[in-house]
């Protein structure tokens, strides 16, 4: 069906963009970082000054901060008040278990060292030492999760039918997950104005990495966030596309667009079973494996995905090339308009 031009203003079209920043400053580590003493509270706080400096992402820095202070917390919860009190046991002890193994993941590993790593001011060589003290801990093997050819079908069924019972903003969320494996802090900080519906493509700034990333509208696309803004988003004086269902409209969160992704899910009959994965990354490793199994070039999925680092995409094609087309997503078009019209 093709859509028609509204001159509806309602849904906040008109409305001039202004800059949003979708981690708002906060202090580091809301729990734990209250609770530290002066001394640790101090270093935490030249930690982000630090990163400030050197143009770390705020959400970087708040992550960081976050594991440091739980670190720094259990450390004065031994009766260690300053850098100089705590001992290559106390470090070792809270990293690995007496089985030998680790309850905490490498990557908690490398974010609380990254703190260490850093100016410190009259910390840093206290610092240094307990840098030394912080064990190699073994990255595990994630459990990659795929969604199988008759999940991927029942996904494009449930985004395709009105009667799904999903509301026009989770369905077109849906669209933008399926076909363009988009992160979700990207859809809930997307605004009205990254889209370019003459040149019908999605142009973000990625808040990941805060480089640029160009995505095409496909008409399935446009046509599902044209229905969404134009006949139920609310009126707002908002930038982002996205926001939430009731009052004050405030943009759609990470928290509120985890909990709407299960909708889809849901819609769609699949992963309702206990431990089945339900998350928005799931669609990224299904876009990654599709492209690979329909043969695109590497370096063409890290762009689509907006990779940096060519070694991220490892993690996504971790299987052989016979499990990647077996999941290989069909190109053909979702049976709707192809065209897409402009706002």
């Amino acid at each position: 069906m093709k859509l028609e031009k509204t001159n509806n203003t309602d849904a906040g079209l008109a409305q001039e963009p202004a800059t949003q920043n979708a981690y708002a400053e906060t202090s580091a580590g809301r729990g734990s970082y209250w609770q530290l003493n002066p001394v640790f509270r101090e270093l935490i706080d030249i930690y982000r000054d630090s990163g400030k400096k050197r143009g770390l992402k705020e959400s970087t820095i708040y992550k960081t901060s976050f594991s440091a202070s739980s670190f720094l917390l259990a450390m004065q919860n031994r009766g260690r008040e300053s850098l100089n009190d705590i001992d290559e046991k106390d470090v070792i002890s809270y990293f690995i278990r007496e089985d030998g193994r680790s309850p905490l993941s490498g990557g908690y590993r490398d974010t609380v060292a990254s703190v260490f790593k850093s100016d410190l001011g009259s910390y840093t060589e206290p610092a240094r030492r307990i840098l030394a003290y912080i064990p190699v801990i073994r990255q595990r093997r994630k459990n990659i999760q795929y969604l199988k050819p008759e999940e991927a079908d029942a996904v494009r069924n449930a985004l395709d039918d009105p009667g799904s019972g999903l509301c026009m903003r989770d369905r077109a969320i849906g669209m933008l997950l399926f076909f363009t494996g988009i992160r979700g802090c990207d859809i809930c900080c997307m605004k009205l104005s990254d889209l370019d519906w003459e040149k019908e493509e999605i142009c973000i700034v990625q808040q990941k990495t805060a480089n640029g990333l160009t995505l095409p509208m496909s008409a399935a696309v446009g046509n599902a966030i044209y229905d969404y803004v134009t006949m139920e988003r609310p009126s707002s004086g908002e930038p982002c596309v996205f926001l939430c269902m009731t009052r004050p409209y405030r943009p759609l969160s990470e928290d509120g667009l985890r909990s709407a992704v299960p909708k889809i899910y849901r819609a769609a009959g699949i992963r309702q079973g206990k431990g089945d994965r339900q998350g928005t990354h799931l669609f990224r490793y299904h876009v990654a494996s599709a492209l690979a199994g329909n043969g695109i070039a590497r370096p063409v999925i890290s762009e689509t995905l907006g990779h940096t680092a060519p070694k991220s995409l490892d993690c996504y094609l971790s299987g052989d090339i016979q499990h990647l087309r077996e999941y290989a997503l069909s190109i053909e078009p979702f049976p709707v308009s192809g065209e897409v019209i402009p706002l």
